[in-house]
């Protein structure tokens, strides 16, 4: 999952600086740009609230607190 969160990052930061630059030349692919964007936030979103709620499941299975 490491390397999935990395490209959707680089994803998400090209898109928005290309988003910008695209604002002054041509605006259709500025709104593509920025719609590629968002996709790839909502997806990073997504993989890290499973990923987080993988991790709990596991915490839970080891807690050895309850005797």
């Amino acid at each position: 999952m490491g390397k999935w969160k990395q490209f959707l990052i680089l994803i998400a930061v090209l898109g928005q600086i290309l988003g910008i630059i695209f604002l002054f030349v041509h605006m259709k692919a500025a709104i593509v740009s920025f719609i590629i964007y968002g996709l790839a936030c909502a997806t990073l979103f997504i993989l890290l609230i499973v990923e987080r709620r993988k991790e709990k499941q596991e915490e839970d299975e080891h807690d050895y607190r309850d005797y």
